[in-house]
């Protein structure tokens, strides 16, 4: 009877422990309400969150009106019958669960100036990358039209202080390059560019060893790299937006097909290969434009969470911010 305790302890500590709003399916599209303005607002990333606590960092034309630059709000979430996101209002000993992100005012007020930054993707390394490194490294990626085409670029915040901002000459072209996507194991960069004609899906491998541990500088100035554009997820028509987690393609397409404008698509890698793009249906899509998905790190969450923008009717102006679970995931 005692092994029988004993095995039913083992396998069931094998399963991640979920509260009611880890648990419960996103089922609704929801409208991050406190975040979105009247100018448009999109391209968004959720940082890896501490106990909920975390900041949102977006693309909008609130402060310049004619140019699109950063904005970066700290956020909580909350669960009432349903789960929300909220502004973090200021006070009590939560305010410490930002400081792996510090810098990243500093970061966003250097990106930003007058021309158009588009989408933003924070790593902290050995949290969003399993790598190594003696000290936290914490990145912001991001593209801008400064010099006319979009171009990929990077800062790093170490204990040098705040250094960049850089072009990512491995991922940049003479044409728009942006969305840089990330495998956990700092193997695979997915990304968008049009330097074939119309928007594709690119991945960039970088080879190691078995030996070789993945460091900053190996993510970022990898010795031996092959590129090629995705054929498995691109299509004749624009794909933009890779947003990767888990094992999920999250991406955003006019191919035929779907519900109108953009449309947001994913597909799972399994056993070495891209399954055929899905589309994410009349419950997430409309026949206006939705943009750039993510999917966030929510370790203890048991569907994939995401969050999008769309101009569809009904938000504040121009494109807003939404989020809604996507699928759920199979342990």
């Amino acid at each position: 009877m005692k092994k029988l305790i004993v095995m039913a302890l083992a396998l069931q500590s094998c399963w991640p422990i979920v509260s009611k709003k880890d648990g419960d399916f996103l089922e609704e599209v929801v409208s991050l309400n406190e975040f979105n303005s009247e100018s448009d607002d999109y391209n968004s990333d959720l940082h890896y969150n501490k106990s909920g606590y975390t900041y949102l960092t977006f693309s909008s034309k609130r402060d310049r009106k004619d140019v699109f630059n950063l904005v970066h709000l700290k956020a909580v979430f909350t669960y009432d019958k349903q789960l929300g996101i909220e502004m973090y209002k200021s006070g009590g000993w939560q305010g410490t669960l930002f400081a792996d992100y510090g810098g990243l005012e500093g970061m966003i007020n250097r990106a930003n100036g007058n021309f158009n930054v588009y989408g933003p993707k924070t790593l902290l390394f050995d949290r969003d990358i399993q790598g190594i490194t003696t000290e936290k490294n914490f990145f912001l990626f991001y593209a801008d039209d400064s010099k006319g085409d979009m171009q990929i670029k990077y800062m790093r915040n170490s204990s040098k202080g705040i250094e960049g901002p850089y072009d990512f000459d491995i991922l940049n072209s003479s044409k728009d390059d942006g969305y840089p996507s990330f495998s956990y194991l700092g193997d695979k960069i997915y990304f968008s560019s049009n330097r074939d004609g119309n928007f594709d899906i690119y991945e960039l491998s970088i080879l190691r060893t078995e030996s070789e541990q993945v460091t900053p500088e190996s993510l970022l100035h990898p010795k031996t790299y092959k590129l090629r554009k995705v054929e498995e997820l691109s299509s004749p028509y624009d794909d933009k937006c890779p947003s990767f987690y888990d094992g999920t393609m999250v991406f955003v397409s006019d191919r035929p097909g779907g519900e109108g404008g953009q449309d947001i698509y994913y597909a799972t890698f399994q056993n070495g290969k891209w399954g055929t793009p899905v589309n994410a249906g009349k419950r997430i899509n409309t026949p206006h434009n939705e943009y750039r998905p993510i999917l966030p790190v929510m370790d203890n969450f048991n569907y994939h969470l995401m969050i999008f923008s769309s101009d569809r009717p009904g938000g504040k102006g121009g494109y807003d911010l939404y989020m809604t679970g996507l699928m759920k995931k199979w342990y």
